[in-house]
């Protein structure tokens, strides 16, 4: 197929370098290895503040302790609302949170569709299913023949590549590949404190629609993604609520994507959203309202008043401080 900015054989091969090595468990200690834990970790954790690592960690430590006692909660009446997350054993404590702090924010039953990102086990699959019944668990065998079904290695070396190192891309492959069907997909470190109208009323058009990021962060140069997509792309599309329909996906075309954008711009941790930002551009999404709010302040946190907060990067440690303590003690 003819797409924008093609790639030449030899850039395709060049742009092939730049894909990360595949994700280890527990990173081999090399040499390396050891300078990072012994010299640059200790200088990071100085550089970000004893304190704020301090907090960090009693957030994380409180919250394995009041998830282990956590109990079902109990749902409302009336029609499920299909929710999808990446997760694995270390995140499933965020994300019934969340869930939880959707459910009661919308007055609705969920029913998480939840895809193992590898590392759930059996107690972590009894513990979903006991907290939410209606739970769809997607494991890794029925993940990989999705992926051979829709993205075949031999049509697809670079997506099926990337996503073995970038674990964020798996939220469009691994997600998106299970059937031609609207998703709404979600992060783990998404709460909902008031009921989200708007994105119910998008769901049921249905429409496309993204969180509004609180700066541009796709790795790679807004023309560059108008380009490739053919349409403006909104500036700052985050991927912490997306709602997209998979069977609209060309595959061939993301794949194309990929491969640019790693040539003319190499590797990114961004590089899962700028391609979502250019499926949003082709579907002809919108963002939602301010009051869905990504990166919030310490106050902002503390009030909870908006609608949902997406605690991304330092305001992380707002969720541990508050957060997660909020959706455990319920409305005000």
């Amino acid at each position: 197929m003819n797409f924008p900015l093609p790639l030449t054989p030899a850039e395709v091969a060049e742009a092939a370098l730049r894909i990360p090595p595949p994700k280890r468990k527990r990173p081999p200690l090399t040499p390396g290895r050891l300078v990072y834990l012994v010299y640059h970790h200790p200088r990071q954790v100085w550089r970000d503040g004893i304190e704020w690592h301090y907090h960090l960690w009693k957030g994380r430590r409180d919250l394995a302790a009041a998830f282990a006692q956590l109990r079902p909660p109990p749902a409302p009446a009336g029609e499920p609302v299909r929710m999808h997350y990446l997760t694995g054993k270390r995140y499933v404590p965020l994300t019934s949170l969340a869930l939880i702090s959707a459910q009661r924010a919308m007055g609705r039953p969920v029913q998480p569709v939840l895809f193992d990102d590898g590392s759930l086990d059996e107690t972590d699959i009894a513990t979903i299913r006991q907290l939410f019944p209606l739970a769809e668990i997607v494991l890794r065998p029925q993940i990989d023949a999705n992926l051979d079904r829709v993205l075949p290695p031999d049509r697809f070396p670079f997506l099926r590549r990337i996503r073995l190192g970038y674990i964020h891309l798996r939220k469009l492959t691994d997600i998106q590949t299970a059937g031609p069907a609207w998703r709404l997909v979600l992060d783990s470190d998404i709460f909902f404190f008031h009921p989200p109208t708007e994105m119910l009323r998008l769901m049921a058009k249905p429409a496309a629609f993204f969180m509004r990021d609180c700066m541009p962060s796709y790795g790679a140069p807004l023309p560059t993604l108008e380009a490739l997509a053919g349409v403006p792309v909104y500036p700052q599309v985050n991927v912490g609520i997306c709602h997209l329909d998979a069977g609209a996906i060309d595959w061939e075309f993301v794949e194309h994507c990929a491969r640019v954008l790693l040539f003319r711009h190499g590797f990114s941790y961004y590089l899962e959203q700028a391609l979502t930002a250019i499926l949003m551009g082709r579907a002809g999404a919108g963002p939602l309202g301010e009051e869905y709010l990504v990166y919030p302040t310490p106050a902002q946190a503390r009030a909870a008043a908006h609608i949902a907060l997406h605690y991304v990067d330092r305001s992380h440690l707002t969720m541990m401080r508050y957060g997660w303590r909020q959706v455990l003690a319920g409305p005000a």
